[in-house]
């Protein structure tokens, strides 16, 4: 998922310039656009936000590494896809902070007058597999490896 991620900012970085948007479809743009701020362009524009959205990305992502490391042989198989996408689409950005200066964003939908923020693929993936292991806990009522 990171290299793709990767490959499709690359393709809009090499193809589009900034700024640039390209009609696919009634409802869907591809646009680049660098967001600073975290995801959906929330808190883009603050002074230093990518510095510190970066050393708080990195830091994410190296406990949830050695979380992950540690607890594997515990971890379902079925939470490691969920946990995978999460992982993979905070590493995506991450690369892109420490890279670009800031998140490549470019895909932009609209459903009628509604216009969602521009995302990528690594939103995508963070996003899908928050949803599915917030089903999972509400499904389960608790994280089952946790001590009653």
């Amino acid at each position: 998922m990171i290299g793709l991620d990767q490959l499709t900012k690359y393709l809009v970085t090499a193809n589009l310039f900034q700024g640039e948007s390209l009609t696919l479809a009634p409802f869907l743009n591809l646009v680049y656009v660098v967001n600073t701020g975290v995801a959906f362009s929330m808190f883009r524009g603050f002074s230093g936000s990518n510095t510190v959205f970066t050393l708080f990305s990195f830091t994410a992502v190296s406990v949830a590494l050695l979380w992950y490391l540690k607890n594997r042989r515990r971890v379902p198989q079925y939470l490691k896809l969920p946990l995978l996408l999460v992982f993979s689409g905070a590493v995506g950005n991450l690369i892109d902070r420490i890279a670009r200066g800031g998140v490549v964003d470019f895909i932009d939908f609209s459903i009628g007058s509604y216009h969602w923020p521009a995302f990528n693929v690594a939103d995508s993936c963070i996003t899908i597999g928050a949803v599915l292991l917030i089903i999972d806990f509400m499904i389960s009522g608790k994280p089952k490896n946790e001590a009653r």
